[in-house]
């Protein structure tokens, strides 16, 4: 009998696990009324990146002339009010615009943002890069607690594997899971057990904005195309997209495996509604996401939905709890974050108060969050403040009947917009510990760590290998 308590998967976090195999995985975003003003962040710090040219001193003439006269001012004096003048309306001009067009990019999300050059790191991670989670636990084969899903400075999509001794490894060309993805895609993952095989599938958005989805499993070890790409979902021409997959229906596999959140522990539970599958989200446009859907064993995706949100913010999702209900997480266009519910138990009887297959908005939201936050769920329900501190909130999901908590704040500040990802294991003192990966600097991959009832944070950089 375990003493872990109940660990609940993020949306993009999945755990398996079975007696002999065992197995485990949220997301984001960054939006363009940020871009101007953060470029995924901040600048690259001196010698990481390419730099802005110093300004160019004003020139300076040393020899000394003949001081003439205009209405009995020197002429060099006159030149220089005129020069002054000129800069002062210049200056009052470019603020006006500047600060319009701020004001403008805040209130409205149609215009599209490509990453200025300058801002593209040389080393590490990729400065915006996607962050996502597949965690696991195997008995044998060598496999370790999870792996990070990434992009590296190069573009390709890599994974890093947490060994079990605490380690990392991986990250190289090795572990390159895509090569065709757009520079800052996000990155969505989702694992799960079935019919005695784990199987990871990777969501991102290519070179020509198109989903893309990578499927793996450990009785092949090999990374092929997944059938979503035959939908041809077009995601908008945007630097900052939400994009995020989830498991539905069973605990992330078949009942007779033992299973929970925190590996090897636990029963699986499975859903009222025996159809288990994953929803994802994109976004379309930028007020639009569109939901696709994806059933077990079968070999095609369907379009599902569509909902007026923020598209380039992230989703979070939580589907994969005992019954039969599905949440989702949206930002409205107020930087607001909305808590959706759906009971796909087609089998019961809808009511007013508790209607079945819709989606159906609770009554509170989650207010001043960055409008490219990204969003995701373990345990606690994770977004990004308008300060750029991430913002942790307990939420009671109960459909109808589902209420907001209380909050923390994780001190250390990320990159406004940064992705990413979140879990919880346990750790060497017996208990677990919250775990969040982000970016603080730009080509890093930044690990927040906290005991999961209470404690401080702490911070550890992964090695991200430089090639």
């Amino acid at each position: 009998m375990s003493n872990h308590p109940d660990i609940l998967s993020p949306g993009l976090e999945s755990v398996s696990a079975w007696d002999g195999d065992q197995g485990k995985e949220v997301v984001p975003h960054q939006h363009h009324g940020y871009q101007q003003e953060y470029q995924h962040g901040v600048k690259p710090e001196s010698g990481q990146y390419q730099q802005h040219g110093a300004a160019d001193k004003f020139p300076v003439n040393p020899e000394k002339q003949k001081r003439t006269t205009i209405c009995g001012i020197s002429k060099r004096s006159l030149c220089v009010f005129l020069a002054i003048l000129v800069l002062v309306v210049l200056g009052l001009g470019l603020g006006l615009g500047l600060g319009l067009g701020l004001k403008k990019h805040h209130g409205s999300i149609d215009v599209a943002q490509s990453i200025n050059p300058a801002y593209l790191s040389k080393s590490g991670a990729f400065n915006g890069t996607g962050l996502a989670i597949a965690s696991y636990s195997f008995a044998a084969g060598g496999y370790g607690s999870f792996n990070v899903y990434f992009q590296h400075w190069t573009g390709q999509i890599r994974k890093m594997q947490l060994n079990q001794d605490g380690t990392w490894s991986g990250g190289d060309i090795s572990t390159i899971v895509a090569d065709d993805a757009r520079n800052a895609t996000p990155i969505s993952a989702v694992a799960y057990a079935m019919d005695q095989k784990s199987t990871w599938h990777i969501f991102y958005i290519d070179k020509t904005n198109t989903v893309r989805e990578k499927i793996n499993d450990n009785q092949t070890n090999q990374w092929k195309e997944g059938p979503i790409s035959q939908l041809n979902l077009k995601a908008m021409n945007d630097s900052n997209v939400g994009l995020q997959a989830c498991w539905y229906g069973s605990f992330y596999g078949n009942a007779e495996y033992t299973h929970s959140p925190v590996p090897g522990t636990g029963d699986n539970k499975t859903a009222p509604d025996s159809v288990t599958g994953m929803h994802l989200w994109y976004g379309r446009e930028p007020t639009v996401l569109e939901e696709v859907t994806w059933t077990y064993n079968t070999t095609d995706w369907y379009r599902q939905d569509n909902f007026s949100a923020n598209g380039h913010a992230g989703i979070g999702c939580y589907s994969w709890g005992p019954g039969s209900v599905s949440y989702l997480m949206l930002v409205n266009f107020n930087n607001a974050v909305q808590v959706y519910w759906k009971d796909l138990n087609t089998t019961v009887t809808g009511t007013a108060k508790h209607p079945v297959n819709q989606w159906v908005n609770t009554t509170f939201t989650i207010p001043d969050v960055l409008p490219n936050t990204s969003l995701g769920f373990t345990n606690y329900f994770y977004a990004q403040n308008s300060d750029t501190t991430i913002g942790g909130h307990n939420i009671s999901f109960a459909a109808e009947n589902t209420k907001l908590g209380e909050s923390f704040k994780i001190p250390q500040q990320g990159l406004a917009g940064t992705h990413f990802s979140v879990t919880a294991l346990p750790n060497s003192s017996g208990g677990d510990n919250l775990i969040v990966f982000n970016q603080q600097n730009g080509s890093d991959i930044t690990e927040n760590l906290r005991d999961l009832k209470n404690g401080q944070w702490a911070y550890v950089k992964l090695p991200v290998p430089a090639t």
